[in-house]
Order: structure tokens, then sequence, then C-alpha cells
């Protein structure tokens, strides 16, 4: 498990991609393992990765929530931007 940084700033130098890849789980082996063990020493790069994962998760989520109603792309086009009620009514 990484260690929670509090330190702010961009990740270290072609270490992006790296960091990416181990957050969305698509990096394997060897590399995966460089990119876990740097971040575990690298603050920014803790820091990075850690807010990485969280924001994914986040998004994971939210893309399970049920979808918008039909009508939405509807109302869109239109410029119709009312929020709707809970009962489906236009406001």
């Amino acid at each position: 498990m990484l260690k929670i940084h509090s330190d702010e700033g961009p990740p270290c130098r072609n270490m992006e991609a790296l960091l990416q890849g181990v957050a969305d789980g698509s990096l394997k082996g060897i590399r995966k393992w460089y990119a876990v063990a740097h971040a575990t020493r690298c603050s920014h790069c803790g820091t990075f990765l850690a807010r990485l994962r969280e924001t994914l998760e986040l998004l994971r989520a939210a893309k399970s929530v049920a979808p918008p109603p039909a009508d939405a792309m509807e109302r869109m086009k239109r410029g119709a931007w009312a929020e709707v009620t809970t009962d489906g009514d236009e406001s």
C-alpha cells in the first residue's frame, strides 16, 4: 500500500504514463513494480498516484449510477436547461 503524501506538484518527468498505467491496472510486470517502487519513495509521484486512483474510483462509482432520463438529450438539443424535479416535471 502506498503512503499518502501531502506534497503538491507534478509527478517526475517520464513517470506520468507509468503511474496512469498503475492506477488503471493496465501496467504489468517490471514496469509496474518500478512505478510503484518509485511512487512509494517520491512524494510528488505518490500523491499523483493516490489522486489518480481516487479519481478513477469516483468515476467508476458515478458510471454505475442510473443513467439520465431518456429525454435529457432531447432537452439539451432544444436548449431546455431546466432541472427535472423528482416527480419528472420540468421546473
